[in-house]
């Protein structure tokens, strides 16, 4: 096989280069040229014999070219310009997804059909939270529901995102009149007219309030005492959020399927530093966490790392220590905003060690009065059934073999003793384990079943038994048993033996009934 060099190409000269386009690289490649087939042999071998009617250019294969462009690696500016488009365009779709929502709530609201109009406005919410129209498109239908205190926090949710919102705090401000919260709601509806005279809804609302709260104190010609309830919501700020504050900031949280994909609750490690190739497979977690910074490139950043105080390192911290994706302005940016964070998180720490501290003391209480009582803690390691009679039948091995005197004079005088559940009988050196809890004991056929199936006849006969509750007892009952009807596999109670005293019935006889 021939091998040539490929040419290489100059369509690329002379084209400009857009700003933060990076220059392609051209390399020449070597490629496999196949060799020449039979036909071009022969005709070469024409044309060296002199024959002129043979095309040279049939009889030559061009060389191969092939151009590779390796493009270098993307910076991380173009990174994040990537990432904030495809963001830019997920949630320009979010947003139509959320204004259609609205659109239909507003022909529902339209029709008279609250009940119906409301879950729209909820989901309009639900895609696009930030948004305040929603929220006061919400309570007024709230407010015709009759739903007065849901309309309130509604309004009051809307102007927390735009205090300056003159139909937000009238809408609360009406919420509260029928709630009967007349100095709240006068409240209200003076904070409008105060930066809108031309509000004329707020004006009649705002005179018929002051006339309520007028006519509240006196019943008739009886001047009414304090109302009670003025004296417990004194305190209470009914202004907020105050005309002058400013709008609240939502933090906009990615909503790609990294960030909701929570997994076990631990963090990916590959996520945070060279990237998941399972991607929603992964078992650990992609999402941020309280210990975490989400930057512009979806990495959670090691809240710890940004505070100088990580104690794992880059290398085995399951989080990034990377700082050049993160956004330009956060806590992080200001010695003055990390130090307030980290006196934060030292204070948060100090009272989970406490907690941790405290209950630890609790259960120890606990454990000491449990053995205190006589009764033994659940989670003191109890041993199962089989390693304990392991280890008895390891003790009583040890005490058989060692010759033990005890054992010996345990054997001599025929005295049964325990040992940690092991029983030494006289003549016989049986180890009898203690069976493990749950089992059922299987029935013996021994001495005691032979003493009740010899107790049976004598009790027919009329002969007194003696009780079997001593080893000789036994031993003297099972000396009348009968041999032939007892065996030691089958014990026969002779049940349907009659009494010695009693006449057995003879069946041809007749029987006289009286009436």
């Amino acid at each position: 096989m021939a091998q040539t060099e490929a040419t290489v190409s100059k369509s690329e000269e002379g084209r400009t280069i857009l700003p933060g386009e990076t220059n392609p690289i051209t390399i020449p490649v070597v490629v496999n040229e196949s060799e020449p087939s039979s036909g071009a042999t022969a005709s070469s071998e024409v044309k060296e014999a002199g024959g002129s009617g043979v095309d040279e250019s049939l009889a030559t294969t061009p060389a191969a070219s092939v151009n590779v462009v390796l493009s270098q690696p993307k910076t991380t500016e173009e990174l994040i310009a990537a990432r904030a488009l495809k963001r830019a365009a997920r949630k320009s779709a979010i947003r139509e997804k959320a204004e259609g929502h609205k659109r239909t709530g507003d022909i529902l609201f339209e029709a008279n059909k609250y009940k119906a109009a409301y879950p729209h406005y909820l989901e309009a919410i639900q895609l696009w939270g930030s948004n305040p129209t929603y929220f006061i498109s919400l309570a007024g239908a709230y407010r015709k529901l009759q739903w007065y205190e849901e309309a309130a926090h509604a309004a009051t949710r809307a102007l927390t995102l735009d205090p300056k919102n003159s139909e937000a705090r009238y809408v609360r401000g009406v919420a509260r009149m029928e709630q009967r919260l007349l100095k709240p709601a006068r409240l209200d509806f003076e904070t409008v007219l105060e930066h809108d005279l031309s509000h004329l809804r707020a004006r009649a609302a705002l005179t018929e309030v002051s006339h309520f709260i007028a006519t509240s104190g006196q019943l008739g010609t009886h001047e009414l005492g304090p109302n009670p309830i003025e004296e417990l919501v004194k305190d209470v700020d009914f202004g907020f959020p105050h005309y002058e504050q400013d709008a609240l900031e939502i933090a906009s949280v990615s909503d790609s399927s990294d960030c909701n994909h929570v997994g076990n609750g631990v963090q990916c490690r590959f996520y945070n530093h060279e990237g998941c190739a399972r991607g929603t497979a992964c078992l650990f977690s992609h999402a941020p966490d309280e210990k975490s910074v989400r930057d512009e490139l979806g990495r959670n950043v090691c809240i710890y790392h940004l505070l100088d105080s990580c104690k794992f390192g880059a290398s085995k911290c399951i989080y990034s220590h990377s700082k050049e994706a993160l956004p330009k302005s956060g806590w992080w940016t200001s010695p003055e905003q990390i130090a307030k964070v980290k006196s934060v998180i030292e204070v948060a720490e100090q009272k989970a060690r406490e907690q941790r501290h405290l209950e630890s003391e609790r259960w120890k209480a606990h454990i000491k009065a449990l053995k205190a009582a006589g009764k033994q803690p659940k989670s003191a390691g109890v041993k199962s059934a089989e390693k304990k009679g392991g280890e008895e039948k390891d003790a009583g091995k040890q005490e058989v073999e060692g010759g033990n005197a005890k054992e010996v004079s345990a054997a001599d005088t025929g005295i049964e003793k325990k040992v940690e559940g092991e029983k030494i009988t006289s003549g016989k050196e049986s180890v009898q384990k203690k069976k493990p809890e749950g089992q059922k004991r299987k029935p013996q056929a021994g001495k005691r079943k032979k003493s009740f199936a010899a107790a049976a006849p004598a009790k027919a006969a009329g002969v007194p038994v003696a009780p079997t509750d001593s080893p000789e007892a036994e031993s003297k009952s099972a000396t009348v048993a009968d041999p032939a009807t007892t065996t030691p596999g089958f014990t026969d109670y002779q049940l349907n033996v009659p009494p010695a005293d009693v006449k057995p019935l003879v069946q041809d006889a007749p029987v006289a009934l009286s009436y």
